[in-house]
């Protein structure tokens, strides 16, 4: 009896262990089998993808869209799917480009060779592509090799020695670009950028053809108007092999786009934001998942000081006040000129305007004919050029003498025509104005007053006024800006000449070496607006988040100088000035508050068709309102004919200005000399 009842709990014991075995079997087959075979199936082979940013966009003072952002199609090669054997890449290349070309859209040939009447040749001005192609880091050549010798290296190591001439250039410029840009795992190469939807549905729908050519959507600049402000905004452009070489320090790739210049150029690490970084992940089935690893971050928005309505009105008075003086003068050759818009109580630019001038959403496509025009329409003349300032200098002159205590306001010399105080030296003036005191001197600009006073100021205390206002040297703005030069002693030493007493006076009436932009000309002016307060010129009012809802950096007023001036003196000065804009030129009179203003008019040679002629540039800087300033304008027309007739082209912007806001205008100033 107890037998039997031991004997049947053995049984049950070796039951319950032989199903903990069992399950203990299960579970390890489990382990050791099915979830290995499933992780080779989630987890084949993975690969990261570079995801761009998408550029900042540009804002003008208000707000208003600049250069905004637009999708566009890119036909690229993906590393991991791309045939890797070049006899299979000639074939899928080959069918590329005779599609695009047959379809009249462009691919990215970066070449540096060319065939000219049948034969190789280097392009021209492209010595550093063809450096990179001669270089160890490409074909190892020697740096003399020549242009068959670099394209027998080309067509030997990819296959294309049986190809004709024409077609194995092409296919040599695909892996040119390829190898230079890096192609390789996570890095595509951008066959084609700007594709139409047509050929994209062509390609995609044929993917058994172009195995590894896919589509990539990105993002191009676009131009709300590309006419408006292009020399401020700049533009942007592929990376070039000297620009690569600062820039890969910072992560960007030969594939990167990048400002080239204006905003687009010097605001570069704010527009430009952070590329993403997209992992892909196949299983052993072909399926395909992606996850962002890093995420990309869009550039930061750049909004400007400029005013788009006001940047239209400057450009448009300009070009027409430009066309009008070729017409009236007679010109047989291309005019040119610049405006500047400052508000004076920060020197925020309002406008800036360059003529000749350019489309920024054509310029792509008119690059070379821009690049070779004679008129250099690219050329951003309110920052870059120099110039003569003539008469308009005389105010700095005038407020030099007065605070040196050498002239009062009651100060009369006399203008017989004739400045007879040197006996081998004697230049005239405009005309015989007799007795003069600074106001009438200034309304008259009257040469021998300013000789005179010049003269016994003497050139380094002229000039230490001139540097006072800011002559001569750079604004401060944010894009590139000549510095100009003040006319010096030691200016005319390192030109291997000697000073003598005839340039001081000439320096005074604002000719000789004293070059200045027009951007400098308009800050001056506003610092004499201001009664010596010189502020920082600027473009950039604040840079934004992407979303507009943070605050990266915003530009505030910056004080550079501040000349501690009697403001009796001031009060002379600017009193001369207001005769000039009420008394000189109609044009102010449409202007519903008072203009004061200055012309200058210097002489120039010009080079026309070969020939050196003589002309005349015209200059006129402005503020207003009178008694109490807000804007700033300086003008300069290479080859106007005099500094009055630019005059309605400052009037034209001071008139829109001023069109929409309350003109009511109380002056302080003694009124004597308004008629």
């Amino acid at each position: 009896m107890n037998k039997k009842k031991y004997t049947k709990r053995g049984a049950v014991v070796i039951c319950i262990f032989a199903m903990i075995f069992v399950l203990f079997g299960v579970n390890l087959f489990r382990i050791q089998i099915l979830d290995k075979n499933q992780e080779s199936q989630t987890s084949v082979s993975s690969y990261d993808v570079t995801v761009e940013a998408v550029r900042g966009e540009i804002l003008d003072r208000n707000g208003y869209p600049l250069v905004t952002n637009k999708q566009v199609n890119k036909i690229v090669f993906s590393y991991e799917r791309f045939p890797k054997a070049y006899a299979e890449r000639n074939e899928i290349i080959k069918a590329l480009i005779t599609l695009f070309d047959r379809n009249g859209i462009e691919w990215n040939d970066n070449l540096p060779i060319e065939i000219v009447d049948g034969k190789l040749v280097f392009s021209e001005g492209k010595e550093n592509e063809i450096s990179y192609l001669k270089s160890e880091a490409f074909l190892h050549l020697n740096y003399y090799a020549t242009v068959d010798n670099c394209f027998k290296a080309l067509c030997d190591r990819y296959g294309l020695t049986e190809m004709p001439l024409e077609q194995a250039r092409d296919v040599a410029s695909v892996y040119y670009s390829m190898v230079k840009n890096g192609f390789n795992t996570g890095r595509n190469y951008v066959f084609a950028s700007g594709v139409s939807g047509e050929l994209v549905s062509v390609i995609m729908e044929k993917s058994d053809i172009f195995p590894g050519v896919n589509l990539q959507i990105s993002s191009e600049r676009e131009y709300t108007d590309g006419t408006v402000a292009p020399h401020v905004l700049g533009m942007v452009g592929a990376i070039s092999e000297g620009e690569y070489e600062s820039y890969k320090e910072l992560g960007y790739t030969r594939n990167d786009v990048v400002g080239k210049s204006g905003v687009e150029l010097s605001f570069e690490s704010q527009l430009r934001g952070t590329n993403g970084i997209k992992t892909v992940t196949t299983d052993s089935l072909g399926n395909k998942t992606e996850a962002y690893t890093v995420e990309p971050v869009n550039g930061n928005t750049v909004i400007l000081t400029i005013d788009f309505e006001l940047q239209k009105v400057a450009q448009q008075a300009l070009e027409e006040g430009v066309k009008s003086l070729e017409d009236k003068n007679s010109r047989d050759y291309p005019m040119s000129g610049a405006v500047v818009v400052m508000d004076t109580r920060t020197n925020e630019c309002l406008a800036i305007a360059s003529y000749p001038t350019y489309d920024n959403s054509t310029y792509a496509e008119n690059a070379a004919e821009l690049n070779s025009d004679e008129a250099t329409p690219l050329w951003n003349r309110a920052l870059r050029s120099t110039y003569t300032p003539g008469s308009t200098i005389k105010p700095a002159v005038a407020m030099a003498g007065l605070e040196e205590g050498l002239i009062t306001a009651d100060t009369n010399i006399t203008c017989a025509g004739i400045y007879r105080y040197y006996e081998d030296y004697q230049p005239g003036c405009t005309g015989q104005h007799g007795r003069q005191n600074v106001v009438n001197a200034l309304f008259n600009s009257c040469n021998i007053f300013f000789y005179e006073t010049s003269r016994l100021l003497g050139i380094e205390k002229l000039n230490s006024y001139f540097t006072m206002f800011g002559l001569g040297e750079k604004t401060g703005i944010e894009l590139n800006e000549s510095a100009g030069s003040v006319d010096s002693v030691a200016l005319r030493e390192q030109k291997g000449e000697i000073w003598t007493p005839g340039l001081t006076i000439q320096a005074g009436i604002g000719h000789g070496d004293n070059q200045f932009t027009p951007i400098q000309l308009c800050s001056y002016v506003s610092t004499i607006a201001n009664r010596g307060v010189r502020y920082k010129a600027s473009i950039v009012k604040s840079v934004r988040s992407p979303d507009l809802s943070g605050t990266v950096s915003e530009t505030e007023a910056k004080v550079l100088s501040q000349a501690d001036f009697a403001n009796a003196n001031w009060d002379t000065v600017h009193r001369g000035m207001l005769k000039v804009g009420t008394e000189s030129y109609a044009d102010f009179s449409a202007v519903p508050v008072k203009v004061a203003a200055k012309t200058g008019t210097t002489t120039i040679e010009k080079r026309v068709n070969g020939r050196m002629i003589e002309t005349y540039n015209g200059l006129i800087l402005t503020f207003a309102p009178y008694s109490d300033p807000e804007i700033a304008i300086s003008v300069v027309v290479e080859g106007a004919g005099s500094g009055g007739s630019t005059a309605p082209i400052a009037s034209a912007i001071m008139e829109y200005y001023f069109a929409t806001k309350d003109t009511t205008e109380t002056d302080n100033s003694e009124n004597t000399l308004l008629r």
